[in-house]
């Protein structure tokens, strides 16, 4: 019987191949009719191979045979359930002698079983994607928190030119703070360069002193590191 059914899988292997040698001058199909096309190859081969032998099968003494190989067949089934489309291998058994002249009871074991299968897949990519939704909603929840909370200065001057935040009451000047806790002068962040301008006119700014500090312990380092950094964290702009 093994040998049986290698034959056969052998058989219709090789006429898939000088089929496929024949049309190699057909118009160029689209990727995915290409793996639908290389599965069907790969997949529908081997089911009629399980279900051509139960043609012969014949008589009483058989059904030990025949049982074995509608189980097996269920097995390829469900196993080709995950690549094939559902009703294109619905419909390949009922077009098959063996199933399609029978009642209906007699397929309703092999149409559960994919069902079954198929329930299963669909729960399990569920699961799944309710686990990602409920990652991504605690991931967002926690960066809005971050985005919102204010910022509270360490000191009350600016770390580059170490005056006072307010050197006057109507000082004009912009105050940028950290959540490290450094606080600085627009303009003197701007002289020193620890601001750039994004597309959509954002102006981006880097903890000047963070970053000095890294590029002094890190070398080169300092562009890989800063963004996990608390140099480039949030900034409040203020007046």
């Amino acid at each position: 019987l093994s040998q049986t059914l290698k034959d056969k899988l052998s058989a219709v292997t090789s006429e898939k191949r000088s089929e496929e040698e024949g049309e190699t001058e057909r118009e160029e199909e689209s990727p995915l009719q290409r793996v639908e096309g290389s599965l069907g190859v790969l997949w529908f081969p081997l089911l009629e191979a399980m279900m051509s032998p139960q043609k012969l099968l014949k008589g009483p003494d058989t059904r030990t045979t025949s049982e074995v190989l509608k189980e097996l067949t269920m097995k390829v089934l469900n196993s080709m359930s995950s690549f094939i489309p559902l009703p294109a291998i619905i419909q390949r058994i009922l077009q098959d002698p063996v199933y399609g002249k029978g009642k209906l009871a007699e397929i309703q074991g092999l149409i559960l079983g994919m069902l079954e299968t198929f329930n299963y897949e669909q729960t399990l990519l569920e699961t799944t994607t309710s686990l990602l939704n409920h990652d991504l909603h605690w991931s967002l929840s926690h960066l809005r928190a971050a985005v919102s909370r204010g910022l509270h200065p360490r000191q009350d001057h600016c770390n580059i030119c170490l005056q006072q935040y307010r050197r006057r009451q109507d000082s004009p000047d912009d105050i940028i703070i950290f959540s490290c806790g450094h606080l600085y002068h627009c303009q003197c962040l701007q002289r020193k360069g620890s601001g750039h301008a994004e597309p959509r006119l954002l102006q981006v700014w880097s903890c000047y002193k963070c970053i000095s500090s890294q590029r002094g312990r890190g070398g080169d380092r300092v562009t890989t590191e800063t963004g996990r950094g608390r140099s480039t964290s949030l900034a409040q702009v203020s007046q």
